[in-house]
């Protein structure tokens, strides 16, 4: 873009927190998450991560048209075996436990948007991530999924970076950022 979407800030994110970030269509909170994730660089200035331990959860999470087993360990870098996988599938509620089949083939026709968030998260867990970035990454799930969700994650020790539209979902966050657009297009942070 030849258009600059961030201009003149400094953000610091403390360790081990979650934070929200909020703010309309298009102002920009998944720039800023790709920007911490590495995925877009900035033009000057600079961006530092206190670790390389990165895991990403979207509203549309990638599933392979694979086994669970393969989907589940994607990018895992770890050596996960079957009993952490299947305790894994049925902590997240996954499937009903009669169905739960590692090596039974999945695909984003198979699977509900919220069956592939959760493959999403499982993922990022057993990655052992560090900062967990998450990108409206609960806007497919029940409320029942959400809340189990949160608890899981709620239990871990990790960063956590959520841009979300519903503030009001994530009772348990540290910071809020909000992003605000002005009159003349330049975004400013809110931080609270």
């Amino acid at each position: 873009s030849s258009d600059y979407i961030f201009e003149d800030f400094n953000l610091i994110i403390p360790k081990g927190k979650h934070i929200i970030v909020t703010g309309v269509n298009g102002s920009g909170k998944s720039t800023l998450l790709g920007l911490i994730a590495g995925v877009f660089y900035s033009d000057k200035g600079l961006i530092q991560v206190a670790s390389t331990r990165l895991g990403y959860v979207g509203a549309s999470p990638m599933i392979l048209n694979s086994t669970l087993r393969e989907n589940l360990l994607y990018g895992v870098q770890e050596d996960i075996n079957d009993a952490e996988l299947n305790r894994m599938t049925s902590l997240f509620k996954l499937f009903n436990e009669n169905e739960l089949q590692l090596d039974k083939r999945i695909s984003n026709k198979s699977l509900s948007m919220g069956q592939m968030q959760k493959i999403a998260f499982i993922r990022s867990l057993l990655s052992k991530v560090e900062v967990l970035i998450l990108d409206e990454s609960t806007s497919n799930l029940d409320e029942e999924s959400k809340q189990l969700i949160f608890k899981i994650l709620e239990d871990k020790r990790m960063t956590i970076i959520n841009s979300t539209h519903n503030k009001e979902d994530f009772k348990n966050m540290d910071l809020h950022i909000k992003i605000v657009i002005s009159d003349d297009g330049k975004r400013n942070l809110e931080v609270s």
